[in-house]
Protein backbone atom coordinates (compact mmCIF):
# COMPACT_ATOMS: atom_id res chain seq x y z
CA UNK A 1 0.00 0.00 0.00
CA UNK A 2 2.80 2.34 0.90
CA UNK A 3 4.51 1.65 -2.41
CA UNK A 4 1.30 2.45 -4.30
CA UNK A 5 0.85 5.74 -2.42
CA UNK A 6 4.45 6.71 -3.17
CA UNK A 7 3.91 6.01 -6.89
CA UNK A 8 0.75 8.11 -6.91
CA UNK A 9 2.56 10.89 -5.04
CA UNK A 10 5.38 10.84 -7.63
CA UNK A 11 2.82 10.97 -10.46
CA UNK A 12 1.13 13.99 -8.81
CA UNK A 13 4.48 15.76 -8.40
CA UNK A 14 5.34 15.08 -12.07
CA UNK A 15 1.92 16.34 -13.12
CA UNK A 16 2.32 19.52 -11.01
CA UNK A 17 5.78 20.16 -12.48
CA UNK A 18 4.46 19.52 -15.99
CA UNK A 19 1.54 21.94 -15.44
CA UNK A 20 3.91 24.54 -13.97
CA UNK A 21 6.25 24.18 -16.96
CA UNK A 22 3.32 24.49 -19.40
CA UNK A 23 2.10 27.58 -17.53
CA UNK A 24 5.55 29.21 -17.77
CA UNK A 25 5.83 28.37 -21.47
CA UNK A 26 2.32 29.74 -22.05
CA UNK A 27 3.06 32.95 -20.13
CA UNK A 28 6.31 33.53 -22.04
CA UNK A 29 4.58 32.87 -25.37
CA UNK A 30 1.79 35.32 -24.49
CA UNK A 31 4.35 37.96 -23.40
CA UNK A 32 6.33 37.76 -26.63
CA UNK A 33 3.20 37.74 -28.76
CA UNK A 34 2.06 40.97 -27.06
CA UNK A 35 5.40 42.74 -27.59
CA UNK A 36 5.50 44.91 -30.67
CA UNK A 37 8.65 44.75 -32.79
CA UNK A 38 10.82 47.86 -32.50
CA UNK A 39 10.43 49.69 -35.79
CA UNK A 40 12.05 53.07 -36.34
CA UNK A 41 9.40 55.77 -36.81
CA UNK A 42 9.55 58.97 -38.81
CA UNK A 43 7.34 61.85 -37.80
CA UNK A 44 4.43 62.35 -40.20
CA UNK A 45 5.72 65.91 -40.70
CA UNK A 46 8.76 64.44 -42.41
CA UNK A 47 6.96 62.06 -44.75
CA UNK A 48 6.65 63.25 -48.35
CA UNK A 49 3.50 62.71 -50.39
CA UNK A 50 2.84 59.17 -51.61
CA UNK A 51 5.08 58.18 -54.50
CA UNK A 52 7.69 60.88 -53.92
CA UNK A 53 9.73 59.10 -51.26
CA UNK A 54 13.48 59.13 -51.69
CA UNK A 55 16.41 60.35 -49.62
CA UNK A 56 16.61 63.76 -51.31
CA UNK A 57 12.96 64.71 -50.71
CA UNK A 58 13.02 63.64 -47.07
CA UNK A 59 16.14 65.68 -46.31
CA UNK A 60 14.70 68.74 -48.09
CA UNK A 61 11.47 68.47 -46.09
CA UNK A 62 13.43 68.02 -42.86
CA UNK A 63 15.35 71.22 -43.63
CA UNK A 64 12.10 73.12 -44.34
CA UNK A 65 10.71 72.04 -40.96
CA UNK A 66 13.96 72.97 -39.21
CA UNK A 67 13.94 76.39 -40.88
CA UNK A 68 10.31 76.96 -39.83
CA UNK A 69 11.24 76.23 -36.21
CA UNK A 70 14.35 78.43 -36.22
CA UNK A 71 14.03 81.61 -34.19
CA UNK A 72 16.11 84.78 -34.39
CA UNK A 73 15.76 88.11 -32.65
CA UNK A 74 17.41 91.47 -33.12
CA UNK A 75 17.62 93.75 -30.11
CA UNK A 76 19.93 96.69 -29.56
CA UNK A 77 22.10 96.04 -26.48
CA UNK A 78 21.71 99.73 -25.50
CA UNK A 79 18.39 101.55 -25.18
CA UNK A 80 18.99 105.31 -25.09
CA UNK A 81 16.61 107.88 -23.57
CA UNK A 82 17.15 111.68 -23.45
CA UNK A 83 15.50 111.75 -20.03
CA UNK A 84 13.59 109.30 -17.87
CA UNK A 85 10.16 110.43 -19.08
CA UNK A 86 10.66 110.82 -22.84
CA UNK A 87 10.54 108.17 -25.51
CA UNK A 88 13.80 106.52 -26.39
CA UNK A 89 15.35 104.24 -28.96
CA UNK A 90 15.02 100.58 -28.02
CA UNK A 91 15.07 98.74 -31.41
CA UNK A 92 13.48 95.29 -31.13
CA UNK A 93 13.04 93.42 -34.43
CA UNK A 94 11.17 90.19 -35.08
CA UNK A 95 12.62 89.31 -38.53
CA UNK A 96 10.41 88.07 -41.36
CA UNK A 97 12.34 84.77 -41.30
CA UNK A 98 10.62 83.90 -38.00
CA UNK A 99 7.22 82.25 -37.92
CA UNK A 100 6.59 83.05 -34.25
CA UNK A 101 5.11 86.23 -32.80
CA UNK A 102 6.90 87.47 -29.69
CA UNK A 103 6.29 89.75 -26.72
CA UNK A 104 9.18 91.43 -24.92
CA UNK A 105 9.33 92.52 -21.28
CA UNK A 106 12.31 94.58 -20.14
CA UNK A 107 13.13 94.55 -16.44
CA UNK A 108 15.85 96.10 -14.32
CA UNK A 109 18.40 93.58 -13.07
CA UNK A 110 18.70 95.39 -9.73
CA UNK A 111 15.02 95.17 -8.75
CA UNK A 112 13.34 92.89 -11.30
CA UNK A 113 10.83 95.69 -11.98
CA UNK A 114 9.35 95.55 -15.49
CA UNK A 115 9.92 98.95 -17.08
CA UNK A 116 8.65 98.13 -20.58
CA UNK A 117 6.27 95.58 -22.16
CA UNK A 118 6.00 95.49 -25.93
CA UNK A 119 2.79 93.57 -26.55
CA UNK A 120 2.73 91.27 -29.57
CA UNK A 121 5.39 91.74 -32.24
CA UNK A 122 4.67 89.61 -35.30
CA UNK A 123 7.29 88.44 -37.79
CA UNK A 124 8.50 91.30 -39.99
CA UNK A 125 7.52 93.90 -37.36
CA UNK A 126 9.72 96.04 -35.12
CA UNK A 127 9.59 98.40 -32.16
CA UNK A 128 11.77 101.47 -32.38
CA UNK A 129 10.83 104.30 -30.00
CA UNK A 130 9.10 103.64 -26.69
CA UNK A 131 8.33 105.25 -23.36
CA UNK A 132 9.27 103.53 -20.12
CA UNK A 133 6.51 102.47 -17.74
CA UNK A 134 8.54 103.81 -14.83
CA UNK A 135 10.52 107.06 -15.16
CA UNK A 136 14.23 106.61 -14.44
CA UNK A 137 16.82 109.09 -13.20
CA UNK A 138 19.97 109.89 -15.17
CA UNK A 139 22.35 106.92 -15.38
CA UNK A 140 22.97 103.49 -16.83
CA UNK A 141 20.80 100.60 -15.78
CA UNK A 142 21.65 96.93 -16.46
CA UNK A 143 18.48 95.26 -17.69
CA UNK A 144 17.14 92.00 -19.02
CA UNK A 145 14.83 91.52 -22.00
CA UNK A 146 12.58 88.49 -21.55
CA UNK A 147 11.36 87.37 -24.96
CA UNK A 148 8.17 85.28 -24.85
CA UNK A 149 7.66 83.20 -27.99
CA UNK A 150 4.10 82.28 -29.03
CA UNK A 151 2.50 79.79 -31.41
CA UNK A 152 1.13 81.77 -34.39
CA UNK A 153 -2.10 79.74 -34.56
CA UNK A 154 -3.06 78.89 -30.97
CA UNK A 155 -1.45 82.03 -29.45
CA UNK A 156 -0.10 79.82 -26.61
CA UNK A 157 3.36 80.47 -25.19
CA UNK A 158 5.92 78.12 -26.73
CA UNK A 159 9.11 79.26 -25.02
CA UNK A 160 11.13 82.01 -23.43
CA UNK A 161 14.59 83.41 -24.05
CA UNK A 162 16.47 86.29 -22.50
CA UNK A 163 18.97 88.96 -23.56
CA UNK A 164 20.89 91.46 -21.49
CA UNK A 165 20.91 95.14 -22.34
CA UNK A 166 21.69 98.51 -20.81
CA UNK A 167 19.17 101.32 -20.38
CA UNK A 168 20.93 104.67 -20.73
CA UNK A 169 19.18 107.82 -19.48
CA UNK A 170 21.15 110.92 -20.54
CA UNK A 171 19.52 113.67 -18.45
Amino acid sequence: MKNKNQKEEKKRKKLIWLLLLLFIIGALTWYFMQSKPLVPLISSDLLPEVGDANEQHISERAQEIADANYFTLQINPEAIFEDGQSTGSIEIVNPGTNVYPIAVDISLLSSGEVIYSSGAIYPNQFVENVALATPLAKGEYPAKATINIYDPESKEKQGVTEAELTIIVKN
